[in-house]
């Protein structure tokens, strides 16, 4: 079988190695497991995740996994804080770059309205703002793009939360990234298409569009798929929760339309109701020659299995860019409106 994401062919689009960011994810997960500040922020009850786009998903699927696995009171707010009493929580806001200009703005409203704060960039005016108003700040090392510290600051996020809200994920932090490494080998351009997960996801979704499935375990990891495929493949992708899609997007099934693919996230954190009506739409699906795609990480707990898959589904996102012979790592239509 012919790779046609092999090493050769990605080095002709990917000029500037984003191959060798990937590879770096294992490392970059446990300098974020290592990333809590040595402060004390008395007695919190609730966590939010304040940040945007690439920053922004490491809360996601830190506060997905938190909230499921652990019961914590956990939230994400992009864009800007609604009008909530804050006091007994922290803040957690995350900007790579240290520039984006709503999660500055988010840090300083967490603040006034009484919340404990910490920052994570890698300076910039988010850092300077963290200062300025007392609160705890954490460097992120220098990346192609913010989007691939994922790891980093999924693991950071997780390592703050748990700390502040006293609780102890440290076996489950060591599986994640236990699970991290043995993903890495399975995955990497080096690994062949007829093994590798990542690539026969990619070849699955090169002529289709993905619309994929997950539940609030999930939901991070469904995020960052979508926005990856965009960023990385220039490529629109579709993402819906569960159980809502029982409700309304499994009627557009009833007439398959053979540009898209479904893409579901399957976790051992998902409901036994979910299960079931998801199993059961698989079914359905069948029955209409619709041939869906199952996506489960790896490991031995619910951490891993979350680090894993969005490890996978990132990968898959850079090869298909690869088979589309994109660049992965230009956004020049982004970096056109920024300006």
């Amino acid at each position: 079988m012919r790779d046609i994401f092999s090493e050769e062919v990605a080095a002709q689009f990917d000029h500037k190695g984003v191959r060798k960011a990937y590879d770096a994810w294992p490392e970059l997960a446990r300098m974020g497991s290592e990333a809590a500040p040595d402060v004390s922020f008395g007695k919190v009850e609730r966590v939010y995740f304040l940040g945007m786009g690439g920053s922004a998903a490491g809360g996601e699927i830190a506060a997905g996994w938190l909230g499921r696995r652990h019961g914590a009171a956990v939230g994400v707010f992009k864009g800007e804080i609604p009008p909530v009493d804050m006091r007994g929580s922290l803040a957690v806001a995350c900007s790579v770059s240290g520039q984006t200009e709503e999660t500055i703005s988010m840090l300083g409203t967490a603040v006034q309205r009484g919340a404990s704060a910490v920052s994570v960039s890698s300076g910039g005016q988010l850092e300077e703002l963290s200062r300025k108003l007392g609160a705890a700040h954490i460097g992120a090392p220098a990346a192609l793009a913010p989007r691939y510290l994922l790891p980093y600051i999924t693991f950071a996020c997780i390592a703050i939360a748990t700390d502040a809200l006293g609780i102890d994920a440290s076996s489950e932090v060591q599986d994640a990234l236990s699970g991290m490494t043995a993903e890495s080998e399975a995955i990497r351009v080096g690994t062949p298409q007829e093994s590798n997960p990542s690539k026969e996801i990619a070849f699955r979704l090169l002529e289709r569009t993905p619309a994929t499935y997950g539940t609030a375990a999930t939901k991070g990891v469904g995020v960052r798929f979508k926005s990856i495929l965009n960023e990385n493949a220039k490529k629109h992708a579709y993402f819906d929760v569960i159980p809502e899609i029982f409700h309304n997007e499994i009627e557009a099934w009833e007439r398959p339309d053979p540009d898209f693919l479904p893409v579901f996230l399957r976790h051992s954190l998902d409901g036994e109701r979910e299960r079931r009506l998801t199993d059961r739409m698989i079914m359905m699906l069948n029955d209409l020659d619709v041939q869906p795609l199952e996506v489960k990480g790896r490991g031995g707990s619910s951490l891993a299995e979350l680090a894993t898959m969005v490890y996978r589904l990132d990968l898959a996102a850079y090869y298909v860019a690869v088979g589309l012979h994109m660049d992965p790592l230009p956004t020049r239509l982004l970096d056109a409106l920024k300006k």
